[in-house]
């Protein structure tokens, strides 16, 4: 049974996880429709090892490198974009949710004077644009390693007629 609770808990988790990119994709296509910016999700950077079901689209997989921050674009005036998307139904996020490829990759493009930051949603409903130097800098900032709504009410961003208002 607890196999199945866990399967069943990934599926949620899957779900929302896809539900939460949806709305960035939407917010994308927006933004790239009226001119203010070209983001795109960074493609997982995976090798098919094995073909299942080529009919059905089953295939293993290994990945080649370590994930890259999720989405990556221009703004208009030619300023880089580069973030990551987190989300989570608990009550607080915590610092270790980005990897260390990840870090490295924010670090050199803030440096090279790209914006960069974690999305961060709660359970879906609350959005919140954490810029990286406050993220990098979460336990200096906010005296702990995890986060919650209230610590990042600041950076809360909007969400209005179907759109993730992040720019």
């Amino acid at each position: 049974m607890a196999n199945g609770n866990y399967s069943l808990g990934g599926k949620k988790a899957r779900s929302s996880g896809a539900f939460f990119e949806q709305l960035i994709e939407i917010s994308c296509s927006y933004y790239r429709r009226f001119g203010l910016a070209d983001i795109q999700k960074t493609p997982e950077p995976i090798r098919i090892i094995k073909v299942i079901d080529r009919k059905k689209g089953m295939f293993e997989a290994v990945f080649e490198k370590k994930a890259q921050p999720d989405f990556k674009g221009v703004m208009k005036g030619g300023q880089m974009i580069l973030f990551e998307a987190k989300r989570t139904q608990a009550s607080n996020i915590a610092k270790n949710r980005i990897s260390s490829e990840q870090e490295r990759n924010f670090n050199a493009s803030a440096k090279l004077g790209a914006e960069c930051f974690v999305l961060v949603s709660f359970n879906e409903r609350n959005f919140y644009k954490v810029p990286w130097n406050v993220w990098e800098r979460m336990e200096a900032i906010f005296k702990k390693k995890s986060v919650n709504k209230d610590d990042l009410a600041p950076y809360e961003v909007k969400y209005i007629n179907g759109l993730i208002n992040f720019l």
